[in-house]
């Protein structure tokens, strides 16, 4: 049941012409919301705006159907209207210094953070990755590096997650040794300087059937002390889906161009969830990871 959103102001979804600039008409049609509820929504709130041409028309582009379907996503958790509009247009205005873990804390205040050395992230995160290979699902693959280098150690595997996605960027400080190319594949978009993702380390993968996100903050540590992230691990789509949109928008801020398919699958209904028994096949990959190694490069436990 849909919680105080009268089904009657919903249009049947259907595929609609894509420009990089279009109507209310096509805004209606690629978001299930009819251009009367849309106009309303702009008379009241000043959502969605769009670009006023010289004729006076509204033009819209593929921002404005996240941000439409990001307020229909907050409506179906029984967020009110009013304060629904007023969450996605101050988290746009932020967007592109967000931090991917911060907003899934915020916005889904149940997921637990739980502090894990290095080697144990890197366990998660393999697995992850793996499933989605396994897959070969033409996934959207994204991950969060915090520098070039880093990424440099592990590129064999995310050219290998390129090959078969629908696409994939990967965000960090890249340098001379290997530069930043938001049209590669991956796509490597260069972080702010002032970017929270900076000391992020973010793997997330959504598919027609399948998503799954590690999102994870560096904890400062004394000098020469093991490094040690706070971490959330979920498999729940909408949780995905949140954080592949932060990634894809700083990454559109980097200057790449994820094709038409990214706006698409992530701004779909959300219908499906991930099933126990792919949630089951990461939980035993990560266990297979961590069992496989050796056992003088386990970190030590984490002392509070």
């Amino acid at each position: 049941m849909t919680s105080g959103f009268d089904q009657r102001f919903r249009l049947p979804a259907r595929r609609a012409h894509v420009t990089d600039d279009f109507s209310i008409g096509v805004l209606a049609q690629r978001t299930g919301v009819t251009p009367n509820v849309l106009r309303t929504w702009e008379n009241r709130f000043g959502f969605p705006t769009g670009r006023r041409t010289t004729s006076g028309h509204r033009r819209f582009t593929d921002a404005d159907v996240l941000l439409v379907q990001e307020v229909l996503e907050a409506r179906e958790r029984g967020v009110p209207l009013n304060l629904a509009v007023d969450g996605v247009l101050q988290r746009s205005r932020q967007q592109h210094d967000e931090s991917v873990h911060a907003t899934l804390i915020r916005e889904f205040p149940d997921l637990r953070p739980q502090r894990l050395a290095k080697a144990t992230l890197l366990a998660a995160s393999h697995a992850i990755e793996d499933e989605c290979l396994a897959r070969a699902d033409r996934s959207v693959v994204l991950g969060t590096f915090q520098e070039g280098h880093v990424f440099a150690r592990s590129r064999h595997r995310w050219d290998e997650l390129a090959r078969t996605a629908t696409w994939s960027a990967v965000l960090a400080d890249f340098d001379a040794d290997l530069p930043a190319d938001p049209q590669a594949r991956p796509a490597r978009c260069q972080l702010p300087a002032d970017s929270p993702m900076r000391r992020e380390w973010t793997v997330v993968t959504v598919s027609r059937g399948f998503a799954a996100v590690l999102a994870a903050w560096e904890v400062p540590a004394a000098a020469g002390g093991p490094a040690t992230y706070e971490a959330v691990i979920s498999m729940r789509r909408a949780a995905a889906l949140t954080a592949a949109r932060v990634v894809v928008a700083t990454a559109r801020a980097a200057g790449a161009t994820p094709p038409e398919s990214v706006d698409e699958l992530l701004t779909a209904p959300i219908t499906t969830e991930t099933t126990v028994a792919d949630t089951d096949r990461v939980l035993l990959r990560i266990l297979e990871q961590v069992d496989s190694t050796p056992a003088w490069r386990r970190p030590a436990p984490v002392v509070e």
